[in-house]
């Protein structure tokens, strides 16, 4: 693991000191352990310099070299070259060394206060900061004229003499230098003396290196001055050469902390396609290890046939390719990735390697196959939902005039009976097919109530038992204290039936079907799932499990879909699971499916939880009461022959019936008639006036007027939330509407009239 050195350690130490125990230091204070340690070496370098008074008086020469030696360490220090995370090069020790072998000590422990002078003067550090520096390095450069001495004193002579001194000298002042820095890092930041690096081998040497250059500038000072220039021009190409390297270090480690820090995998291939470099996310992505795919060959991991374009990118024709491609796993499974790769080439224009980057496609495919299985299924809604205004129209005209025919046939075995009542079934088939298809869509008109979901079992047991036959055993796991929900019991219903009867269609030779209940608490829908709406929290849930032959992911994928099915020809519509996904959806829930070949399936749904008071606030059921009055109703409807059916409907029952074809027209008959009006029953689409609109203007010239709606389906209803009154859901029975006028002006009974349309909502 690379380490910070002596030129970054020296940086890190002017950038942020850190008090004992942790938090930075403010500008002007330090860590107290950092601080002592400051004061006890500025006090010993103070001690060394007033013994260095002590010692020979410099001469003029002594001066002028002093200036020169301490001008040039000053300049050196301003260039010094950090490289990064390697080590920094501080040629101010070159003349340190050289004025510890040449001038006497007092000069030599000036040396450290003139080449932080330009410090001083610019204040480029905090006073901590440089005052340390200068008491370092004023240590340093008098432990290297002490060792000198020492070496001095010694027997030896002549050219070892300097030699040895030379190096006593250049040891001494790096050794002393690099434990003061270390100890101050350690104190002051916190971190391990290996950890900055100033103690390790390849400091060390490096710091050595530069300063016998100092050995050698002292020597010819002494001997041969005219070669001086010989010493000091290494110093500025070393300056140059390294400030080059460090420059390179640094663009280095940039394209290498991008190149494994990309969000996206990257491969760097040689011209041969050989992989040279990947990082982490493309070998997470085809799941090998780094060592693994250094070496190996692109059609190794992905064997699809090159493009035309990137064969071209690895002649050198173009310099850039983009496309999908396929990869191959170390398990074999194939995925699917964006390949954008470039040619790189060197200052000459010649190839010289090509980088790939790779993104992921998988769940970006996956996502866009279920938006476009989403947008599928929207679009069978919405034509189910056009298809059904003018077919519940028809609908509801050929119900009723049949039940009428039949009334008037009562008694009797006239063969024309037996025809109609064929046309009263083929007529209720036929709307049972369009609540399917608008209970897929989303779009039936749903009469939601608080609901016990384990009564709602309880009370479909014993037909769900009749129906599975005796070769299926049925269980039941209802939970205790389930949460209320909001539902239509009769869809609610027809989800449990549906999905029982695919459950038994799944156990052809007979198995277990169990349902069951419990309170589950889910947290937001991911972010990936586009089909489930309903909001986090407490859900009760309804689960439907069988031990039949299960599914596979195929078949998962389309099993929602309108029309499709497994079974034989003529022996499903393929419309039960698209009933029970739209009726779950269209109720605030959604549903999962867990299933696989030869496992059995169970098919959950949820359905968001009611708060316990607003249950307990619901209204009680009504009483059946009687279905006649003498109220006057206003009918507006465009289509004539379900108007005139509706009048007949109601006029039957005691009504008095004022009749319109569309808005305007009833807005004319509601401000002519001289009489009261009790009830507006209108449909809901119409040309000129929606029915919400009509049913605005209508409360606003006779306030206390109660609204009754009729339509199909409800996006067709388009009804604001303010809205008032309640639905009656086309093709109606006779009994269906003239209960819902019947419960309109009842309402009047608990509240003052005109209240009651006020505060009725559509649920």
């Amino acid at each position: 693991m690379e380490v910070p050195t002596h030129g970054e350690a020296r940086i890190g130490l002017r950038r942020n000191l850190l008090r004992h125990g942790g938090g930075s230091a403010p500008a002007d204070d330090l860590a107290p352990r950092a601080r002592a340690f400051l004061f006890a070496v500025m006090a010993a370098a103070a001690v060394a310099a007033v013994v260095a008074v002590s010692g020979p008086t410099p001469d003029l020469e002594d001066w002028l070299l002093f200036a020169g030696l301490g001008g040039a360490a000053a300049l050196a220090e301003r260039l010094l070259v950090p490289t990064g995370r390697h080590h920094g090069f501080p040629l101010s020790v070159v003349f340190l060394v050289a004025a510890a072998l040449l001038l006497p000590p007092v000069l030599v422990g000036l040396m450290g206060l003139a080449q932080h002078v330009p410090d001083f003067v610019a204040r480029r550090f905090p006073w901590y900061i440089t005052a340390f520096n200068t008491a370092n390095y004023t240590l340093s450069a008098l432990a290297a004229w002490v060792a000198a001495e020492l070496v001095w004193t010694t027997s030896l002579a002549g050219d070892l003499a300097w030699l040895v001194a030379g190096v006593a000298a250049s040891v001494a002042l790096v050794l002393v230098n690099h434990v003061n820095l270390a100890v101050m890092l350690r104190l002051a930041r916190g971190r391990p003396l290996r950890f900055s690096g100033l103690l390790s081998p390849t400091g060390l040497l490096a710091d050595l290196a530069l300063a016998s250059l100092g050995v050698v500038l002292a020597h010819f000072w002494l001997s041969e001055p005219y070669l001086l220039p010989l010493a000091i021009a290494p110093l500025f190409l070393i300056q140059r050469s390294f400030g080059l390297l460090a420059r390179l270090g640094e663009s280095e480690e940039r394209f290498r902390t991008m190149f494994e820090g990309a969000p996206v995998g990257t491969v760097i291939l040689d011209l041969e396609r050989r992989i040279v470099s990947t990082n982490r996310v493309f070998e997470d992505f085809v799941s090998y290890d780094k060592d693994e795919l250094v070496g190996r060959r692109l059609a190794d991991v992905s064997p699809e046939p090159e493009a035309a374009s990137l064969e071209q990118l690895f002649g050198g024709a173009h310099a850039a390719y983009a496309g999908q491609r396929t990869l191959v796993r170390k398990d074999g499974a194939e995925v699917r990735g964006h390949v954008a790769a470039s040619l790189v080439v060197d200052a000459q224009r010649r190839p010289q390697f090509v980088i790939v980057m790779v993104e992921d496609l998988t769940e970006r495919l996956r996502l866009e196959e279920q938006l476009r299985h989403s947008q599928r299924l929207e679009a069978v809604g919405q034509l189910a939902g056009g298809v059904a205004h003018d077919f519940n129209n028809l609908l509801t005209i050929i119900a009723g005039r049949t039940r009428f025919a039949l009334r008037e046939l009562a008694g009797t075995d006239d063969g024309l009976r037996t025809d109609l009542e064929e046309v009263a079934a083929a007529t209720e088939r036929a709307a049972a097919l369009t609540r399917q298809l608008l209970a897929f869509s989303r779009r039936q008109v749903l009469q939601p109530r608080v609901l016990d979901l384990n009564a709602v079992v309880t009370r479909t047991d014993r037909m769900l038992r009749r129906l599975i036959g005796e070769d299926i055993e049925i269980a039941t796991e209802l939970a205790e204290d389930l949460h209320p929900v909001r539902a239509d019991r009769g869809q609610l219903e027809q989800v449990i039936l549906n999905l029982v009867v695919n459950a038994r269609d799944a156990m052809p030779n007979g198995g277990r079907l169990t349902i069951s209940t419990a309170n589950v608490e889910l947290g937001a829908p991911p972010a990936v799932d586009v089909d489930r709406q309903d909001a986090p929290g407490p859900h009760a849930m309804l689960a439907v499990s069988d031990t039949g032959h299960g599914m596979d992911a195929a078949t998962r994928s389309h099993l929602f879909e309108p029309f499709f099915t497994t079974k034989d020809p003529g022996k499903g519509t393929g419309l039960g699971l698209s009933t029970v996904y739209g009726i779950v959806a269209q109720s605030g829930g959604h549903i999962s499916v867990d299933s696989a070949l030869g496992a059995g399936s169970t098919f959950s749904v949820f359905l968001p939880a009611v708060d316990a008071q607003v249950a307990a606030e619901e209204e009680p059921t009504r009483d059946e009461g009687t279905l006649t009055g003498a109220e006057t109703v206003l009918l507006v409807e465009d289509d004539a022959g379900v108007r005139a059916l509706a009048e007949l409907v109601l006029s039957r029952h005691g009504y008095t019936v004022l009749t319109a074809g569309d808005g305007s027209e009833a807005l004319g008959v509601a401000a002519d008639h001289e009489g009261g009006i009790d009830v507006l029953l209108t449909d809901v689409v119409m040309p000129r006036m929606k029915g919400p609109e009509l049913a605005e203007e209508v409360v606003r010239l006779r306030p206390g007027i109660q609204v009754v709606y009729m339509s199909g389906y409800t996006d067709a209803m388009e009804l604001p939330e303010d809205a008032v009154g309640d639905v009656v859901p086309k093709p109606f029975s006779e009994e269906a509407l003239v209960r819902k006028i019947r419960d309109a002006l009842d309402a009047t009974a608990d509240e003052p009239k005109g209240a009651a349309a006020a505060s009725a909502r559509r649920h």
